[in-house]
């Protein structure tokens, strides 16, 4: 075979892997359509879409190089996807807003129990709740959304008294994941702020964990919702994190593979699809709020998923809006990060600045926002 058959035959070759890489750019589009109820393998497209961006882009790259009309296949693709680009590239004007008018702070955090980045580190309790509480007193911000607060040994009222006057907050609601009739545990997702307190609520699916709650809080004599969620987890345990990390190894035998491969797909669809009736209850609920909306909180999601498409067409994201870092993650965990915990408001504000804390005293890093009002 001489050289120029073998430069065509690499070409057809590229051009093959070019067009299963468009296919599944084009496949984590569909993800923020399709509810992963009927569909949830397309869930796993979405979560894949950082990877296949990355190697079409690589495509357009390699086309150029070589001159060839085929760039266009991954570029109209990447350009059409525009929108989920901007959910990890920020790109935004900066028009003038009236710093001058009340601003809010707020920050949301997903503590895991005080453990630290896992649960390996549980006698560190003390040690990361003094810092997390220390960071919250620093920050001085208006509200604080936590999620998995943890505490036990006290009765609950003793220690919220404390914890709100260590970060210098008077006002709470908090509500456990599920009931106890113990009032010496706490396993809660909980809010606080400077502001009053009008009104409370959760929100939960029968059968399944506590996974939102609503605190309705007096804001310059306007009644604001903010919504504080904790969407279903995939439930990864070390077995499933030790089969990923092992996935390399040579002496691994084909059927523990292949177990290991169904268990955690299985972990994902069952998350994908509790999620997936989580945002449609949650949805109806923001409809029929009267107030100007805040939602935060952990979805568990990544931007291109059903989840965050859902929830951001009636609320705005703080980080396209102000957002400066590209790509940002704010979960540490083992697993590749994403972007997974949010802030999200009604048309009613608009976000002055948006920040991602880099702590490790958690699997989450905290992420903070400052809204002002739009009217």
């Amino acid at each position: 075979m001489n050289r120029k058959k073998r430069r065509a035959v690499f070409q057809k070759v590229l051009l093959v892997l070019n067009l299963i890489i468009a296919v599944g750019l084009l496949l984590s589009y569909t993800a923020a359509f399709l509810s992963p109820a009927g569909f949830w393998i397309i869930a796993l497209f979405g979560l894949a879409y950082p990877a296949f961006l990355i190697l079409n882009a690589a495509f357009v790259m390699i086309w150029l190089v070589l001159w060839r009309w085929y760039l266009f296949i991954s570029l109209i693709l990447i350009i059409a996807g525009w929108s989920y680009l901007m959910t990890y590239i920020p790109i935004h004007s900066s028009p003038d807003k009236k710093v001058s008018e009340k601003q809010i702070g707020i920050i949301s955090y997903n503590i895991h129990h005080f453990y630290g980045s896992s649960r390996s580190t549980a006698q560190s309790i003390p040690e990361n709740r003094e810092k997390i509480i220390d960071f919250l007193a620093e920050r001085q911000t208006d509200i604080v959304c936590i999620q998995e607060f943890y505490a036990i040994g006290e009765d609950f009222d003793e220690t919220f008294k404390n914890f709100t006057e260590s970060i210098r907050m008077e006002q709470y609601h908090f509500v456990n994941y599920k009931k106890f009739w113990n009032r010496k545990k706490i396993v809660a997702i909980a809010t606080f702020s400077r502001f009053p307190v009008v009104g409370r609520g959760y929100l939960n699916m029968e059968g399944h964990s506590l996974y939102a709650i609503y605190t309705d809080l007096l804001i310059d004599s306007d009644t604001v919702r903010v919504y504080n969620l904790h969407l279903e987890s995939t439930r990864f345990g070390d077995e499933d994190y030790n089969f990923i990390s092992n996935l390399t190894d040579p002496d691994k035998e084909t059927p523990k593979l292949t177990e290991g491969s169904k268990k955690m797909l299985w972990k994902l669809r069952r998350a994908f699809m509790i999620r997936a009736e989580q945002v449609k209850q949650l949805q109806e609920h923001i409809a029929h709020c009267n107030y100007p909306v805040i939602l935060t909180g952990d979805f568990n999601d990544a931007p291109t998923s059903f989840t965050y498409q859902r929830l951001t067409r009636q609320l705005i994201d703080s980080y396209r809006e102000a957002g400066k870092v590209f790509f940002e993650s704010t979960y540490s965990g083992k697993l590749p990060s994403f972007r997974i915990d949010y802030i999200l408001h009604s048309d009613e504000f608009a976000a002055l600045s948006y920040q991602k804390f880099n702590l490790d005293l958690s699997d989450h890093e905290p992420v903070g926002v400052v809204l002002i009002k739009n009217r």
